[in-house]
């Protein structure tokens, strides 16, 4: 964790391979920095884009069958969705059934557990499927594929993202787990009734090949299992006729059709994928639904339990399992275990991490502290994931941070230059091989992170450090000179992400509605504050364009926390430095596992909106980014960077109390009035 590559050492530091990448204390100033940074569209990479390259190199070096494992299952669902687009090439369907096969063969080896033969198929394969996955997406943008179709065009931005399956994010499961599940389950029924497995993507394409296996192991083997996306267009759930049509013509008699997915919210999706395998097959015996740990049965009355079994092992003592209820000898003797806080005698107590978001606009009816969080291994239900339509108990740890802050005030070992910290914050950002590939992102931007940091049971977990400040009041403050390096750090983190976390190119004419999302999301809020807004129809006909390239003015996207991320507060920087030292600058919540898909212009229209920039600031930015049209863009979209505020303060303010409400629509009002001055 603590070393970076050469590469990313050039990424980070705006140099070359080798060159030195900062100070000591991780300050992002180091060398002087080129007065004009190279374009982020500069050099890009030829082959599969940043991100795929990095799963099969995250695959490898971890070694083991699960992280093949995963890996394959990530090409499965990339592949099945470029698949499932009418003009896709036979040759993709027949790589696809390839990986399928893969991924069954992996999940054998996962539900073999450690101590076998090394995992077939190995590297090459992961290799060179991710390539020609990669090729055949960008293939499809290129030959503009999406153009007047939703559907392909829906289907490619799905095989475009990087999807977090739920059982290694915010629904956790250990996976080998469902393989014994579904040997389980297959004991239960009518004995030697076949099976046809179906996964749901996304979270099917990491599941059903573990029913998959377990089906053929019991020589039940109805049908090669296969995957499906539901599309949500016009306000309805749909299939896609492409992927349909290949579904078998007929099943033998009596099979039974397992639909393997995450855990339901509302049950919509599993319920319009079952109506339509009923459809196609209404011989079937019937059509389960299965998720990590449980069985249901879905119609028309709602979800039906059938039956139910751990997701996760019960004794594995992990960070999220000792957290319900909070205790802060046990959690610091993981976190000791771990190396996460050091190995001496400082005393810790819990408490709950409260960001700025909590302070200025108030708790959600449904937080919780970290000594009441619904997230331990015996099933506790977190109510901000479960819709009680459903009774599914979710393990959840990601809205549950919490710190260990020490009793005693810091205190430094004998020789050791700088005191420790005396709180340590613990937030959740994945667990598995997917989450070990965005903490491998983490700390490849680890610059802009605290330079105490580790991560442990999928926790990113930061010393606390003293002296940091919002960027937003401190820049106007700044000299000359350290406001230039400042906004030329926060560039070269705009460039990490395209080298680290780009997700390729895509056709330059598909576009996105800005003006539309935006006055709809602020209906929303209007009625949620039951007060005017200070964001009319005639502001958004000034302000949003009615269509904006989906992939900004270089036609290319990557990976971006700006979903979670926005607000001005996640850019600090450190006390003001010497004359001749860089600022330290740190940037938080860039753990793009919560994140979306974008492209620069929106990092620069948030950045820029949310920190009021100065015209002599604006100019330094412009400079600094290198690319005159991505920049002269983003600043037409400023309007879009209220689109983040305002789904944020949908998504976590559920039922505001008057002081919230109006503190939304005054700073609501500060945000358009700055858009407004850009003009």
């Amino acid at each position: 964790m603590e070393t970076v590559n050469a590469r990313t050492a050039e990424v980070i530091s705006g140099g070359t391979p080798g060159a030195h990448t900062g100070q000591p204390d991780g300050r992002t100033g180091g060398a002087a920095t080129p007065a004009r940074q190279p374009s982020p569209a500069a050099g890009a990479p030829a082959g599969p884009p940043p991100l795929r390259r990095a799963a099969v190199a995250s695959a490898v070096r971890l070694g083991s069958a699960e992280a093949r494992y995963a890996c394959a299952c990530s090409v499965e669902q990339l592949l099945a969705d470029t698949a499932a687009c009418p003009t896709a090439p036979a040759s993709a369907r027949a790589l696809l059934d390839e990986v399928r096969q893969a991924c069954q063969d992996l999940a054998r080896a996962v539900a073999a557990g450690p101590g076998g033969q090394p995992p077939a198929p190995g590297p090459g394969f992961l290799e060179r499927a991710m390539a020609r996955t990669a090729a055949y997406t960008a293939g499809l943008w290129q030959a503009g594929a999406a153009r007047g179709d939703a559907a392909a065009e829906a289907l490619l931005r799905h095989a475009t993202d990087w999807k977090t399956p739920e059982c290694y994010a915010y629904d956790l499961a250990d996976v080998a787990l469902v393989h014994g599940q579904a040997a389980a389950w297959l004991a239960a029924t009518e004995a030697r009734a076949p099976v046809f497995v179906v996964g749901i993507r996304t979270g099917g394409s990491y599941l059903a090949p573990l029913w998959a296996a377990a089906v053929a192991a019991a020589g039940r083997t109805a049908a090669p299992w296969t995957s499906l996306r539901p599309l949500r267009t016009g306000g309805r759930i749909s299939l896609v006729p492409a992927e349909t049509g290949r579904l078998p013509d007929a099943l033998p008699p009596g099979t039974v059709v397992v639909a393997v997915d995450d855990q339901p919210d509302t049950g919509g999706t599993a319920r319009a994928v079952r109506d339509a395998l009923a459809r196609r097959y209404p011989g079937a015996r019937d059509i389960v639904c299965a998720s990590p740990g449980r069985t249901y049965a879905v119609d028309a009355a709602g979800i039906r339990p059938l039956t139910r079994t751990s997701a996760v092992r019960e004794d594995a003592g992990r960070l999220w399992q000792l957290l319900a209820p909070a205790d802060a000898d046990r959690l610091t003797d993981r976190a000791r275990a771990g190396g996460a806080v050091p190995a001496d005698a400082t005393t810790y107590r819990v408490t709950p991490f409260r960001g700025p978001f909590l302070a200025a606009y108030g708790p959600r009816a449904t937080d919780t502290d970290a000594s009441r969080a619904g997230t331990g291994a015996t099933g506790q239900a977190d109510a901000t994931n479960t819709p009680p339509a459903t009774g599914v108990l979710r393990i959840s740890p990601r809205n549950t941070p919490f710190s260990l802050v020490a009793d005693e005030p810091a205190t430094g070992a004998p020789g050791e230059p700088e005191p420790r910290p005396r709180a340590y914050h613990f937030r959740f950002v994945g667990t598995g091989p997917h989450g070990a590939q965005g903490a491998e992102a983490i700390e490849s931007l680890g610059a802009f992170l605290p330079p105490v940091r580790h991560h442990l049971d999928g926790y990113l977990v930061t010393g606390h450090e003293d002296g940091l400040r919002p960027l937003s009041t401190e820049l106007p403050r700044m000299t000359g000179k350290h406001r230039r390096q400042t906004l030329e750090a926060v560039a070269r983190y705009w460039h990490a992400l395209d080298h680290l976390g780009g997700l390729g190119p895509v056709d330059p004419a598909v576009t996105y509605a800005p003006r539309e999302r935006l006055a709809t999301a602020l209906e929303r809020l209007r009625d949620r504050l039951a007060r005017p807004l200070p964001v009319d129809g005639a502001w958004l006909d000034r302000h949003l364009p009615r269509r904006a390239a989906f992939g900004g003015t270089r036609a290319r996207v990557f990976r971006t926390s700006l979903p979670y991320s926005h607000q001005s507060w996640h850019w600090q920087v450190g006390a003001p430095p010497a004359p001749d030292a860089p600022p330290v600058v740190r940037r938080f919540g860039l753990d793009w596992i919560w994140g979306g898909t974008g492209p620069l212009e929106a990092e620069i229209s948030s950045f820029v909106v949310e920190h009021r920039l100065a015209p002599a600031d604006l100019a330094v930015l412009r400079t600094a980014v290198g690319d005159d049209r991505a920049f002269d863009a983003a600043l037409e979209l400023a309007g879009d960077a209220l689109w983040w505020n305002v789904k944020s303060w949908l998504r976590r303010c559920p039922e505001p109390a008057p002081d919230t409400a109006r503190r939304i629509a005054d700073d609501l009002g500060e945000l358009a009035r700055y858009v407004t001055g850009l003009r």
